[in-house]
């Protein structure tokens, strides 16, 4: 079966939007489906991890705002019907309302992959803005589709709006690529996260002046895109004692090789998001890896991880942080159980086969068009 993801941007400054987008095409992939993706952004000559094994539809942006894209609803108008069932993201913008109309006319079975922006602390953000586009188009948007969740505690909270509930939904994790086993430094800690304010990276590196103050031997990196130059700053004025004693390093954005062999390299994973996500790719990404994670119980996926024991989910403070860190850094034993039962969990729940046979069944179930 092709299936279209229809999405405005795979660029790598759409952080998780990107890696959950084609870690999904990948596991539809490795279950036999055929995914294809139809964007608004041009290739990247600088983005050394520009896909190059998906087949890839460009379409030039138009000059209004919210992704609007004539060449692309043309597109989609004499397309949809090529396909078995298309997946839209972001319904925020007109990328996801062009798909919705083509594959209504197509008769081709519709899903909205919500990327958590249909959550109550997202919808509460720009909350005028986003009162408007519901009633202008969203709303009606939603009914036509199936909603797909990432975790049942993201469908939960979305399907707590009032005008959501009751509507048709299904819930299929983000797979994650399981990495190579490499034994790291047990004591080296590692933040993959942008540097934006809803991330935590501040809190994290407050937590990690705590250890120092207490004597703790550790080193640390972090690795992301400074997504907020103000918030920027104002970690890195935080973590200047930690920079110049050489426990912290700060490594900017990195391509994907270079990322997981920084993982590989560490002892602990840390995802401290401040903001409520919809899932955490970087938290499966830890445990794929065979690392132990301490996670912000924000991620909605991290209560279900707690509560299997495979990660040790933290309220996103200075404190509960460093407690964490301290234990795992004082016990390297248990660290390491932790990560190898955590290893094992990814791979029977969130591996590109698994989740990649959760899609075909999902969309094998409501196909009338299996081309």
């Amino acid at each position: 079966m092709r299936v279209l993801h229809v999405i405005p941007s795979i660029a790598p400054s759409e952080g998780g939007l990107r890696t959950g987008t084609l870690a999904t095409c990948r596991a539809q992939s490795a279950a036999g489906l055929r995914p294809e993706i139809a964007c608004l952004n041009n290739p990247d000559p600088d983005d050394p991890d520009d896909p190059d094994d998906l087949p890839i539809h460009r379409f030039k942006p138009g000059r209004r705002l919210f992704g609007a894209s004539k060449e692309m609803r043309l597109w989609l108008m004499g397309h949809a019907a090529d396909y078995g069932a298309i997946i839209a993201h972001v319904v925020w913008l007109n990328p996801a309302h062009y798909a919705a109309t083509a594959a209504g006319k197509a008769g081709v079975p519709l899903y909205l992959a919500s990327r958590g922006m249909l959550d109550p602390d997202a919808m509460a953000h720009h909350r005028l803005r986003k009162l408007i586009a519901w009633h202008a188009g969203v709303r009606k948007l939603i009914g036509r589709g199936v909603l797909v969740f990432s975790s049942q505690a993201d469908r939960d909270r979305s399907l707590s709006h009032p005008d959501l509930q009751g509507a048709p939904a299904v819930v299929v994790p983000n797979p994650v690529e399981m990495s190579d086993l490499v034994a790291g430094d047990p004591a080296h800690i590692v933040c993959l996260n942008r540097l934006h304010p809803r991330k935590g990276v501040l809190e994290w590196v407050q937590s990690l002046l705590r250890l120092r103050d207490e004597g703790l031997r550790f080193t640390a990196t972090h690795a992301g895109i400074a997504q907020d130059h103000d918030y920027a700053a104002r970690v890195r004025d935080c973590a200047a004692p930690l920079v110049h004693e050489g426990r912290l390093h700060f490594e900017g954005p990195l391509p994907h090789d270079r990322a997981r062999a920084l993982l590989g390299g560490a002892g602990i994973l840390v995802h401290p998001a401040v903001g409520f996500e919809n899932f955490g790719n970087v938290i499966l990404e830890g445990m794929g890896a065979g690392k132990p994670v301490v996670a912000s119980r924000r991620a909605l996926v991290t209560p279900e991880l707690e509560q299997h024991g495979v990660v040790i989910g933290v309220e996103p403070t200075p404190t509960h942080i460093a407690d964490a860190l301290r234990r795992l850094l004082q016990d390297k034993a248990a660290g390491s159980a932790l990560g190898g039962a955590a290893r094992e969990y990814a791979r029977a729940h969130f591996s590109y086969a698994g989740v990649g046979t959760l899609w075909a069944n999902c969309l094998l179930k409501h196909s009338t068009n299996a081309t």
